[in-house]
């Protein structure tokens, strides 16, 4: 009787101890860095704080595989339920203010310049209108920058106010709006949005 007491002990301990690990697992799954805070513990996350020492990369190279990897929790739920592409064309003032508010937000988004008839009659296809900036959130499309209403469909979307994405995170750079041909470009000047 003894060695069967002894056995269901055994277990009841390896049970707690393996629920103890699953309880720690989540705060070192999602993390990408370790470091030491200004208290000198070890801390795990995904954006060491400007006072951290001692910062260490855990795991995956963050972005490699997924570059959606590294992004805050509510950002990435946000990027994927309602993704970002702002529309914008070169020589646009209101694109240039576009950018500076999604990057004040931290809310990453993809480009697509408009910058080449091409580009243009693939753009006016979406039936977009034929001036820009155009951000679409998910499906739904904003026209013109209107920063109230592109703050209020943001926070809808559930992007946070305030950036939260790490340092080191660089949205993909911009890319035209259709495949660049130069043998059709040549000799044709570009139809700029208005």
């Amino acid at each position: 009787m003894a060695a069967s007491s002894s056995a269901a002990t055994t277990m009841r301990l390896s049970a707690v101890s393996f629920a103890a690990l699953l309880c720690l697992l989540p705060a070192v799954a999602g993390a990408q860095f370790k470091w030491l805070d200004a208290n000198g513990r070890v801390t795990y996350g995904d954006n060491p704080p400007r006072d951290a020492r001692n910062i260490e990369r855990v795991g995956a190279p963050v972005g490699e595989a997924d570059p959606s990897a590294a992004l805050p929790f509510e950002v990435r739920r946000a990027a994927a339920t309602f993704p970002l592409t702002l529309y914008t064309a070169p020589d646009c003032a209101a694109c240039g203010g576009a950018r500076d508010l999604l990057r004040a937000r931290g809310a990453p988004y993809t480009e697509i310049t408009i910058g080449s008839a091409r580009d243009m009659e693939a753009f006016r296809a979406l039936n977009l209108g034929d001036r820009v900036p155009v951000l679409m959130v998910g499906r739904q499309a904003l026209k013109e920058l209107q920063p109230e209403q592109w703050h209020s469909t943001l926070d809808t979307a559930g992007y946070p106010r305030a950036a939260t994405l790490p340092r080191n995170w660089r949205n993909p750079p911009p890319r035209p709006m259709a495949p660049q041909d130069p043998a059709a470009e040549a000799g044709t000047a570009p139809a700029q949005p208005r």
